[in-house]
């Protein structure tokens, strides 16, 4: 059996994590910008929310790439005669991990605990 286009996939869904982690660093960025120059408490909370957007999504995208990566396992270890239906036992692995999602799942995010940090020491400082 090759797994040549799911090992493809994944390196794709590992490249668009990437893309989040940069996303989470501008919105850190300009954040901190705008607490600097302007202060303005109303846009900070709107950045807030857009690391948070982040955060569900860096969640969900890890999800899928440990469902696909623990389906590959599972299979490449049992062998089975006939290839079972791979999308469907992800799908599956994937449901089960995104039921125990909880909003502090979100707030322990590295990106998200950084910017919330780096918030705090630039207001200390304005």
């Amino acid at each position: 059996i090759s797994f040549n286009a799911i090992d493809s996939a994944l390196s794709s869904l590992k490249n668009c994590q990437s893309y989040i982690t940069s996303g989470m660093d501008v919105a850190t960025q300009v954040a901190l910008d705008l607490v600097e120059s302007f202060n303005d408490e109303e846009d900070v909370n709107s950045m807030e929310k857009v690391m948070l957007e982040y955060a569900i999504m860096d969640r969900e995208l890890n999800h899928h790439i440990k469902a696909f990566e623990e389906t590959i396992n599972q299979v490449k270890r049992e062998k089975p005669e006939n290839l079972p239906d791979l999308e469907n036992l992800a799908q599956e692995k994937f449901l089960e991990m995104e039921s125990k999602n909880s909003d502090s799942d979100l707030q322990r995010n590295e990106k998200y605990m950084y910017f919330k940090d780096q918030l705090k020491e630039m207001r200390k400082q304005c």
